[in-house]
Order: structure tokens, then C-alpha cells, then sequence
């Protein structure tokens, strides 16, 4: 009995909290008639891109393209290609390109899945079209033999 009034004693507050949580939802259940709170209602108070203020983020996701482990591209925003990839290579990767250039304030980043308990890591690096900029953006991407994210990141303006 000790015990048991030890426990409750140093766990009052959580306890408390936990009624008070379970008593919101069960009056709700209670009193609130059947279908008085969806979309309509909680609409109003979601959190939409366009109500963030854009000063308070840091920046945003340009670009961004997934890789399988077979070297093909199972998603990406805008269309990306594939210029080459290597599986067998000492360094394994490839060469990905989006038709509009990316503004040298961004960077790329890549990310691997972990397979196994295998941890890899991958590294991608923008690069420009050189002299003669056709407006092509390539990411020189080196990547083991496995699912890779590659996401062109820049600061907002």
C-alpha cells in the first residue's frame, strides 16, 4: 500500500493531466451532436503555406529527384533526367539534369536509405552548364548501389 500511494503521490500531476485530457474528449462525445465538427471547421484553423510568413522560413526545396537502386528515377519535381549512373564504378553515381538553372545560392543535398543496419551516405554537388549556360542544371551525384534522395535546397529571397 505504501507503494501504490508513493506512486500516486509523485505522479499526481501527470494523472491529473490525464483526466483533465480524457474528461475534453468525453464530454465532447457527449455533447457535440453527430457530424457538427469536419472540414468546414477545421479548415478554418490549418496552417496553409500561404498564411506562413515567407520571412520566417529559411529557405525551401527547389528541386528534387528519387533514385532507385537500379538507377532509375521514380520521382522528381520539375522533370529530371538521368544523364548517366554507374553501379559498378569504384564510386558509384551519376549525372542528373533539370532544364532551368539553379541560382548559386542553392546547394544540393542526398540522402540514402539504410538497408540491413547498413548505414551509407551519398554527396551531390550543383554544377552549372559551364561557359556557354544553356540554362541546364546538373548534380554530380556519388551514391552507393541503393535508393538515393537528391534535393536542390535554397535560402528564400
Amino acid at each position: 500500500m505504501t507503494k501504490v500511494l508513493g506512486h500516486l503521490k509523485s505522479n499526481v500531476v501527470a494523472y491529473l493531466a490525464l483526466f483533465v485530457a480524457l474528461g475534453g474528449t468525453s464530454y465532447a462525445a457527449v455533447n457535440l451532436p453527430r457530424g457538427s465538427v469536419g472540414n468546414s471547421q477545421l479548415k478554418n484553423h490549418s496552417v496553409t503555406p500561404i498564411k506562413l510568413d515567407r520571412s520566417t522560413i529559411a529557405g525551401y526545396m527547389r528541386d528534387y529527384v528519387q533514385i532507385n537502386s537500379q538507377g532509375q528515377i521514380t520521382a522528381s519535381k520539375p522533370r529530371a533526367s538521368l544523364i548517366g549512373w554507374q553501379t559498378s564504378a569504384a564510386i558509384p553515381g551519376g549525372l542528373v539534369q533539370w532544364s532551368q538553372p539553379i541560382p548559386a545560392s542553392c546547394f544540393a543535398l542526398a540522402t540514402t536509405t539504410t538497408q540491413d543496419g547498413v548505414v551509407s551516405y551519398a554527396s551531390a554537388d550543383a554544377a552549372s552548364a559551364g561557359p556557354k549556360d544553356d540554362g541546364q542544371t546538373y548534380v554530380i551525384l556519388s551514391a552507393p548501389a541503393r535508393a538515393v534522395n537528391v534535393a536542390i535546397m535554397c535560402p528564400q529571397p
